[in-house]
């Protein structure tokens, strides 16, 4: 909305400057201030700030919502451009083989590991997951914080991916089915390109479900996380995926077992596609031992879902 936009004003502002750019002691002087957009950019401190970020702020800092950018011309901004080029972002070719093949099988993963994925891909740090967010970024040409279909189709074709999979394999990342990749759904579905995820962040997803810290994980659980998406029949059948031993609900063990036999069978079946369209098998796309990179999580985590 147009008031997100003023807090961007005011965030930049504050992040080029570490001041307020309003701020007065006095309440009624501050909002005097913020109603007359009274602030400057006279101090010393300004000085080496370039001339395009000032116009940034400036052109954020509207009082009249009809007068002040949007978040599209925003995006577009001369300044972005110069100082957070497309081309900085470019993920090291190792990865993005690796996310090829988690992509493609991601297809194949089922629902309920999907949910946990987005869950693990949601509480994960931006160090950890570099490599992957300079790859959506690249995918996502038009640098609005998602992925069209266009845009996906666009580097599947330069990936030499069929094209019969490519709105299959599309279909399958948008869990939310909302005819667009969000970020944390993409993130979620290369995650399995970093390899073995710890189990200390299978936990955490399990204990996210079990919001009421039974223990386990019920349909009362996940209809309240999914909330309005959470149909009965699509909760019993993410019950069967992972409810083994059809007692109603859904242990740690059970949960941690459904998660790596669909991690191994996919590592198994990794797959790219030459110059040709040619599949070619390469189990050696994701390694086995790769751990996701920094983080530090609370071993008592596991500990704890295991005790259940």
């Amino acid at each position: 909305s147009k008031a997100d936009l003023w807090s961007c004003g005011v965030i930049t502002y504050m992040l080029l400057s570490s001041h307020r750019p309003f701020y007065h002691k006095r309440r009624k002087v501050m909002i005097d201030r913020i109603m007359r957009v009274d602030y400057n950019f006279d101090k010393d401190y300004w000085e080496p700030i370039s001339n395009e970020a000032k116009d940034f702020i400036n052109n954020l800092l509207v009082l009249d919502p009809k007068k002040r950018m949007d978040g599209g011309t925003a995006l577009q901004h001369k300044w972005l451009s110069k100082e957070f080029p497309l081309s900085d972002r470019v993920p090291d070719q190792t990865t993005a083989d690796a996310v090829q093949g988690s992509l493609i099988n991601y297809k194949d993963t089922s629902q309920f590991k999907k949910i946990a994925l987005n869950v693990i891909a949601h509480k994960s740090s931006t160090k950890e997951i570099m490599q992957l967010r300079k790859i959506f970024d690249q995918v996502d040409t038009s640098n609005d914080g998602v992925i069209s279909f266009e845009e996906f189709e666009a580097a599947m074709k330069k990936m030499n991916y069929p094209m019969d999979q490519i709105q299959a394999i599309f279909d399958s990342i948008d869990v939310n089915r909302n005819g667009k990749i969000m970020y944390t759904e993409f993130i979620a579905a290369a995650l399995n390109a970093h390899g073995h995820i710890e189990e200390e962040r299978i936990a955490e997803a399990f204990d996210r479900l079990d919001s009421d810290d039974s223990g386990y994980i019920s349909k009362q659980n996940l209809r309240d996380f999914l909330g309005k998406e959470g149909t009965m029949e699509r909760i019993n059948e993410l019950m069967k995926e992972a409810d083994m031993d059809n007692d109603g609900k859904i242990s740690y063990p059970e949960f941690l077992k459904m998660f790596r036999q669909q991690t191994s069978s996919l590592i198994d079946q990794v797959t790219r596609f030459d110059s040709t369209g040619t599949s070619v098998h390469d189990g050696s796309l994701v390694g086995i031992d790769a751990k996701i990179p920094g983080g530090k999580y609370d071993s008592e985590i596991v500990a704890k879902a295991k005790a259940r």
